[in-house]
């Protein structure tokens, strides 16, 4: 197995524990007034600040991004790859959010989506500016979706500056983006500016780890310190921003903790994150409601324990079979029609390591690979 995807699995076991922090978010923290239990953990910190995942997310998508960019010949390849990334698991979600809303989860906090919410997540824009174009109400499926619109910001932003003026014109495009948005000026919140510091200080790391260079530590340090110093909602929220992003930086400045993110539970869980991040929100809060009239003799904080098991099957389904197998028609269905040309074995296939590991088994089989 190539060493350098050994060195960077620990970027699965990140993604775990990011999507781990919103799930129990959601579960324990984000509903009080919906669930059983009410606010009895909504102020237990774990769960509280457990929506700073998503920052978390970001961190990790500046870093994995950068290194899909420098393996990428053009803008239009690379846009291509991210849209064969994230579409078929956002098409698949969508239609099963859509299709089981109505009669299996009633209880959505978000209400039951109409047709036209599926919009915003198959094009990747907003639902506020999707809004203005037609100038009408855009709902959306999921509110968690909005970090895909941030995502999709982010790769047109930064892909398009990187293969226009280079790497450190690109990050600096990020950087200027941020300070717009910590001077308050009007004209960048149409591009999420709050969130460009995340992603600059994860490409940041990416550099630093790439070359070993302490100048791109030390930014990428600073620039997440002080994303987590403009996050809203006071103090506490800030301090927990600096605690996230110290971790990030330990997991980047210590082996020992590298191995330890990289156990199989975490690389389970970020294997199957991306599916389950979109999955999950509604309809675990509805089965958590469900449950609590269910089982009321379940002790309460047990009662998203099933759930949350369902939620993740869910997203493991899609994530191991119903995503690759769309991906795949997709792929020869563009390819074929030369719609999208061909890319280099070599540049948009990686063995998913966090696949092989979470089972406890050593995997020679070329057939299982991904796209970062």
């Amino acid at each position: 197995m190539n060493e350098k995807l050994k060195r960077i699995s620990f970027l699965d076991g990140l993604r775990g524990v990011a999507i781990l922090s919103v799930v129990l978010f959601h579960a324990y923290a984000r509903y009080p007034q919906i669930v059983p239990y009410g606010n009895e953990y909504s102020e237990i910190v774990f769960f509280k600040y457990g929506r700073l995942g998503v920052h978390l997310f970001f961190m990790i998508s500046g870093f994995v991004i950068l290194m899909t960019l420098e393996k990428t010949t053009n803008f239009f390849q690379f846009m291509y790859r991210r849209w064969l990334r994230l579409f078929p698991a956002m098409l698949i979600v969508s239609i099963l959010v859509f299709a089981t809303a109505r009669m299996l989860f009633p209880e959505r906090p978000q209400g039951i989506p109409v047709l036209r919410d599926l919009l915003p997540g198959l094009t990747f824009i907003d639902n506020d500016a999707l809004t203005r174009i037609f100038h009408s109400h855009q709902g959306v499926i999921e509110n968690a979706f909005w970090s895909l619109f941030v995502e999709a910001k982010f790769y047109v932003i930064f892909g398009l500056i990187f293969f226009i003026f280079g790497v450190n014109a690109a990050i600096a495009g990020l950087v200027a983006l941020f300070v717009c948005y910590v001077l308050n000026a009007p004209f960048v919140w149409r591009f999420s500016p709050e969130y460009m510091g995340w992603f600059a200080s994860g490409a940041m790391y990416y550099l630093y780890f790439k070359g070993g260079r302490k100048n791109w530590l030390w930014m990428a340090v600073l620039m997440s310190l002080a994303s987590a110093a403009s996050l809203p909602k006071g103090a506490d929220s800030i301090l927990a921003g600096v605690v996230m992003s110290l971790f990030f930086m330990a997991v980047m400045l210590s082996e020992r903790l590298r191995l330890i993110i990289s156990s199989k539970f975490l690389l389970f869980l970020g294997f199957v994150s991306y599916p389950l991040y979109l999955v999950h929100e509604n309809m675990l809060v509805s089965c958590i409601v469900k449950f609590g009239h269910w089982m009321p003799f379940m002790p309460n904080f047990l009662i998203p324990v099933i759930p949350i098991a369902i939620v993740v099957t869910i997203g493991w389904f899609v994530a191991t079979y119903a995503e690759p197998g769309l991906r795949g028609i997709l792929r020869g269905i563009l390819e074929r029609n030369k719609i999208a040309k061909p890319a280099d074995p070599q540049e948009k296939l990686v063995l998913q390591e966090a696949q092989v590991n979470y089972r406890g088994v050593q995997c020679n089989d070329p057939n299982v690979k991904r796209i970062d």
